[in-house]
Formats: structure tokens, C-alpha cells, sequence
């Protein structure tokens, strides 16, 4: 070992991010004690638990999407109370889960972090790949069967044999010693008195115990490695050692192997991040068929609000992430619903359980008692066309909506619909749960369904969503033919994504937020959420036919934009609805402008109230 890695290890040990993933909550429980005493209870260090659902070749990746819920929900119990415990990315569903790992880890964690992989817990994603990952790591990997509780470990074997990862094995050793109060027995394996390695050894690896009090026991053995490593475990209830270890050729060796297969001792087998030496390259998302990416998609990022019911933990998630919640309730003429949807929410998630910061009420000059019941509730009502007046004012909810993240104070913000019947917290925490549990996300959807009471051939907005939007995306942006309900009424995000996009100014700002923040940030950066049973006011069919017609504008825009649609095409701006009247059909034209807004954060006033951060 060089002596600027003696003196480095000298030094109070580092923070150490550490990556798990796992397949089986009991394949977490099996692994965190051991990750969380590497990790140590100082400076910023932290377990990042990963959940893997694989799902055979054969299959549909969709068909993994209730075992990844289930398999979150459980690692959300499991993480409670330790506040080192992270949900880094989620959960994966794939054919091939290591894919998503790797990339996860080239994207998100430091060479110097680890990946820490539990040992034949479950075989069903870790054997398959083992060789690939050890010969070519994306970072320091260990692989661990943790057979011993760390509390009760009191001497750790620590072989070495010169190779390029005794540094990090003495590390970890280290780490594991001082969390456990063990000590450490340092093993130098020498081939023979002659061979230059075991000089190195001699010169490198002699007198660590003046430098570290944790090295109690220092050993000089010239035979065979694994016959001396198999004999001083009969005395030491950990063992760390490197990969390199093999006597065989393979990447772990038979002694690695017949020792993690122990129960009797805690085993660790390091390798580091190596040069790439193979032309290994990995099957990414983006090369996928897209049937194959939508199914993953839906699998991974489709969610329940019974997974977030537990308002408590998102509040400390909140806390835990320095972050503020605002709600938006972009409202016209909504007297007859405003009333109880202020109270059902503000009763229960600002006044019984602070998760909600503010509400705040988005008017377009209603005539009739919205703005006074919202009053009178303690929500503060504005009038839309009176915010930012030197930008002017259209009509619309999307530029409600676009003025309010000039209004609303949140780091997240959620909108809903002013004109539902059932009013329900789950409304707000099932949108804001995958936003503060996934780093990931950045914009989550809501799909519901209407009461099995509701007349089937009643006109209302799902009808749009079925017969319109939904085959418009799957002919032209099929990547988001997953999306349940784009048009849903109940939605939100990060403000840094919010405001990096432009907004539509009438009934097809839902499409455009969705199409242009999948452009902008991608599909994995959009979820949706289950919210059961929810029940809107009817709306008539002319207004139906106006959405339609809006919606129809912003997916032209998009297309002509994308080169999928000749420039030269003219998009009309007015719509001629029929009337009848008696017996005689008339013909209204009516205006159904969709305008565009630029990205709020373009907006001066905007950048002078929020300070501007990157997503």
C-alpha cells in the first residue's frame, strides 16, 4: 500500500453513499444492518435502498407493476426511523434488472461510493450477471452474506495479498471494526519467500497495527491462500477480501465462494472500479423496442395512493428534504364544490397534519360565491387576469395555472380540479408521495375512475380521453401511450421542472405540460398514481367538443414542431359548434384560441420572487 493511502486511511473516515439493491423485503432485512454500520452514524452518509422486481423473458414487463408496488410499500416500512435510509430511484421492473442498476449507478454515484449486493439471497437477478459486474464494475462493488449480525462480530479476518484491492478492503474492515468494537487480524499471504508480490507485501503491509489500534493481530503465512484463510476463519466471525482472490481464473474463485456460502461467518468480496478492458455495451432504454419501454415505464412509475397513505412519513420526507407543498385550485363560477374540497384538505392535511404549506385559490372572475366561500374558509382567492398585469391576460385555466407558480410559494406544486363531487386528501398525497419518496420524478399524473353508478352514455371528460387523446398519442408519442388519463385534472411537480416548460392558455395545457416535459426531461421523469373513485360535475357536450378542439391545437403544434406536420399548414384558431334550435340546425363560431406562454422561468418578475434552481 502507497503511503498516501496509509495517511488517507488515517484520516476520520469519509461519508459513503451506498447503493442496495434488492428483490424481497427480506432480502433487505438480510442486508441493511450490515450496510448501515459500513456507512457509519457520522457526517452524510446513507444507504440508498433500491427495489428490483424482474420479470421473465417471456412475460410483460406490466405484469411486474403490483409486485414493484408491493415491494416499495415495504421498504417504505422498512426505512422508517433511520434517518441514513434513502429511496434513491424507486423501483425497477425489467428482463434484465442489472441494465437499470448500471445505468443508475454511471448517472447518480461517485466511483468512490459503493454497490453493495447481497450473495444468493435470491438468485433470480444477481447470478446472471455476476461475472459481467465484476469484471467490469461501474464503481467499488461488494458482494456480502451478511451471516453474523454486526453487533455481535468481534474479529474480522482481513486477507491480503498485495492485490489492487487490499485499499478498499482495509477500509471497509476499518469501518466495520469501529462500528462493532471489533478487532482486526491482518493476514499477509505470501506465495513464496522469492516472488516480488510478497516483497511488495513485507515492505507495504507491515506495521498498519501503529497506525490503525483496530489492527490488534498481524500474520506472515507462505502457502497456499485459501487453505490459510479457511483455517484462521475458524477463529473470526467477518472476512473481507478481495475479488482478486481467486486461485481459479474465475472473477470471485472458488475460496470467495465457499465462503460467502457460510453461515457461520460475514463474508465481503471487494473489487474496485477498473479501466474498461471488454466491449460490454449495455442494452440502454433508449434501444428498446417501445412497446417493451412502455411496459417498463408503466411497471415502474404507475403508483396507488394506498402507498402514501401514511401522511406521517411524507411529512418527514418533507422535513427531511427542506421542501414546501403548495395547492393550486384554478376555479370558474365553483361554488357548489369549492366549499368542500378546501375543507376536506385543508382539514386534514394543513390543520390535523402539516403536510400542505398553503392553498391558494387561482380565480378567472367568477360571478358567483367562489372567491367568498374560498374566504371564508381562509384561503386566500386571487384573480388571475390581476396577476403580472404588464404581461396582459388570456383567457383560459392554463394560464391560471401558468400564473400561479408566480403566486404559490412550493418547492412541489399540485393542482386540482375545482369541480369534483368527492373531495379527498389522497387527492394531494397520492400526487406528492412519488415526488418526495423518487428522485426520479418529476411530474406525476393522476387516473381514477368514475362510480359504477354513473350512466355509461353520459358525456364527460373520459370520453375525450378515450376516443381522443389517447389514440392521437399512441399513433404520433406512443412512448406515452402508458399515460391512463393525460387528461386528468389532478396533477403536479417540481417547480424546477414546472418552470422550465411552456404553458397553453385554455383546455390543452394538461397535453402540452405532459408532452413538453417528456421532451424536456424524459419519460422516467413522469409517473402516475391511482386515486380511485373520483366523481367531477357532468359537463355538457358542447363544452366536451371545445376541449377536444384545444387539444386537438396543441398536438398539431407539436407535430409541425417535430417536423411531423408540413409548417406550411395553417392551425385554425375558431371552431363552428352546432345548435339546434326547434327543428333548425344554426352554426356558432366560437374561438378556442390556444395560446402559449413561455417557460416561467423567462418571465423577469417571476426570477425576482423565485430564485431560479435547476431541477
Amino acid at each position: 500500500m502507497e503511503e498516501s493511502a496509509v495517511n488517507e486511511t488515517r484520516r476520520p473516515l469519509r461519508d459513503l453513499s451506498i447503493l442496495v439493491p434488492v428483490d424481497t423485503v427480506s432480502q433487505a432485512q438480510e442486508i441493511l444492518p450490515l450496510a448501515l454500520t459500513l456507512a457509519g452514524s457520522a457526517g452524510k452518509s446513507s444507504v440508498n435502498l433500491i427495489g428490483v422486481t424482474p420479470v421473465a423473458p417471456e412475460s410483460s414487463l406490466s405484469e411486474g407493476a403490483v409486485l414493484a408496488q408491493s415491494l416499495r410499500k415495504d421498504l417504505e416500512r422498512l426505512s422508517d426511523g433511520d434517518s441514513r435510509i434513502n429511496r434513491l430511484a424507486g423501483s425497477f421492473v425489467s428482463h434484465e434488472p442489472w441494465e437499470d442498476i448500471e445505468a443508475l449507478v454511471e448517472d447518480r454515484m461517485e466511483e468512490s461510493d459503493l454497490l453493495l449486493l447481497p450473495w444468493k439471497a435470491d438468485k433470480r437477478y444477481l447470478q446472471a450477471d455476476l461475472s459481467r459486474l465484476l469484471s467490469d464494475p461501474p464503481c467499488n462493488v461488494v458482494v456480502a452474506q451478511p451471516a453474523v449480525q454486526p453487533e455481535e462480530i468481534k474479529r474480522i479476518l482481513l486477507p491480503v495479498r498485495g492485490g489492487p484491492f487490499a485499499n478498499l478492503s482495509l477500509q471497509l474492515a476499518l469501518r466495520l471494526a469501529r462500528a462493532s468494537n471489533a478487532e482486526i487480524t491482518l493476514l499477509r499471504v505470501l506465495s513464496s519467500n522469492d516472488d516480488p508480490m510478497s516483497q511488495v507485501l513485507r515492505e507495504r503491509f507491515t506495521g498498519l497495527s501503529d497506525a490503525f489500534p483496530e489492527i490488534t493481530t498481524e500474520l506472515q503465512i507462505v502457502e497456499d491462500a485459501g487453505t490459510a484463510i479457511l483455517r484462521e476463519l475458524r477463529d473470526h466471525q467477518a472476512v473481507i477480501l478481495g475479488a482478486s482472490a481467486a486461485s481459479d481464473g474465475s472473477f470471485i474463485g472458488l475460496v470467495a465462494t465457499l465462503i460467502l456460502q457460510r453461515k457461520d461467518v460475514t463474508a465481503l468480496v471487494v473489487k474496485t472500479k477498473e479501466p474498461f478492458r471488454l466491449p460490454l455495451t449495455p442494452v440502454r432504454r433508449s434501444h428498446l423496442p417501445v412497446l417493451v419501454r412502455v411496459e417498463k415505464w408503466f411497471a415502474e412509475n404507475s403508483f396507488s395512493y394506498r402507498e402514501f397513505s401514511d401522511i406521517a412519513r411524507l411529512v418527514e420526507l418533507k422535513k427531511k428534504q427542506g421542501v414546501r407543498i403548495s395547492l393550486g385550485l384554478p376555479t370558474l363560477n365553483h361554488e357548489s364544490t369549492i366549499g368542500n374540497i378546501i375543507h376536506s384538505i385543508k382539514s386534514s392535511l394543513i390543520d390535523r397534519v402539516p403536510l400542505l404549506d398553503e392553498i391558494v385559490l387561482i380565480d378567472s372572475k367568477s360571478t358567483d360565491f367562489t372567491r367568498k366561500l374560498a374566504a371564508e374558509l381562509g384561503v386566500t382567492p386571487y384573480i388571475h387576469q390581476e396577476i403580472l398585469p404588464g404581461l396582459g391576460s388570456i383567457r383560459g385555466k392554463g394560464e391560471a395555472l401558468w400564473k400561479s407558480l408566480y403566486l404559490l410559494k412550493g418547492d412541489i406544486i399540485i393542482w386540482v380540479d375545482p369541480d369534483i363531487v368527492n373531495p379527498d386528501p389522497r387527492f394531494v398525497y397520492g400526487v406528492a408521495g412519488p415526488l418526495l419518496t423518487d428522485s426520479r420524478i418529476k411530474y406525476v399524473k393522476s387516473f381514477y375512475r368514475a362510480p359504477e353508478r354513473a350512466e355509461a352514455d353520459a358525456p364527460d371528460s373520459g370520453q375525450v380521453t378515450e376516443l381522443l387523446a389517447r389514440p392521437l398519442i399512441n399513433l404520433f408519442f406512443p412512448e406515452l401511450s402508458g399515460i391512463v388519463q393525460p387528461l386528468s385534472g389532478i396533477y403536479g411537480g417540481w417547480r424546477s421542472a414546472l418552470d422550465q416548460v411552456p404553458f397553453y392558455s385554455g383546455y390543452g395545457v394538461e397535453v402540452g405540460l405532459m408532452l413538453d416535459l417528456f421532451d424536456r426531461f424524459g419519460l422516467s421523469a413522469i409517473a402516475q398514481v391511482d386515486l380511485g373513485e373520483v366523481v367531477h360535475r357532468p359537463q355538457d357536450l358542447r363544452s366536451l367538443s371545445k376541449r377536444s378542439f384545444a387539444i386537438l391545437q396543441v398536438f398539431a403544434q407539436h407535430l409541425k414542431e417535430k417536423g411531423k406536420l408540413d409548417s406550411g399548414v395553417t392551425i385554425e384558431r375558431t371552431m363552428k359548434l352546432l345548435r339546434l334550435e326547434g327543428r333548425q340546425l344554426h352554426l356558432d363560431e366560437v374561438d378556442v384560441h390556444e395560446q402559449q406562454r413561455p417557460p416561467m422561468i423567462e418571465v423577469k418578475e417571476y426570477r425576482g420572487r423565485h430564485a431560479p434552481r435547476l431541477p
